[in-house]
């Protein structure tokens, strides 16, 4: 990563900035001309906290740093293991259906 890349966001149109950083005083919001993504790091060390998914800062990317909090690791995983669950159902549904439409023929 070229650090040189990265601009301080410090003021946005919608206060995104502020409203991450009261999420955590040490977040700063950065965006990187190589990726051309928006990312939150640490103030403290400058070490990469999230990456912002969207092409603009919005109430979204205030949201997402709020979901992706470690502090909600426990949440995140269990919201991510319910979704493979249904993904896998629906697959199991769809091969099973297949099969029985094959052996109709």
């Amino acid at each position: 990563m070229n650090k040189e890349r990265l601009i301080v966001v410090e003021n946005d149109l919608f206060s995104v900035a502020d409203r991450i950083k009261s999420i955590d005083d040490k977040y700063k919001i950065y965006y990187n001309g190589e990726s051309r993504k928006f990312e939150v790091r640490s103030a403290a060390d400058g070490s990469l906290q999230v990456i912002i998914p969207y092409e603009s800062l919005d109430s979204r990317a205030v949201d997402y740093v709020r979901k992706t909090r470690i502090e909600r690791m426990d949440a995140l995983i269990e919201e991510i293991e319910r979704a493979n669950a249904v993904a896998e159902q629906n697959a199991i549904a769809k091969a099973t259906e297949k099969a029985l439409s094959q052996l109709r023929i």
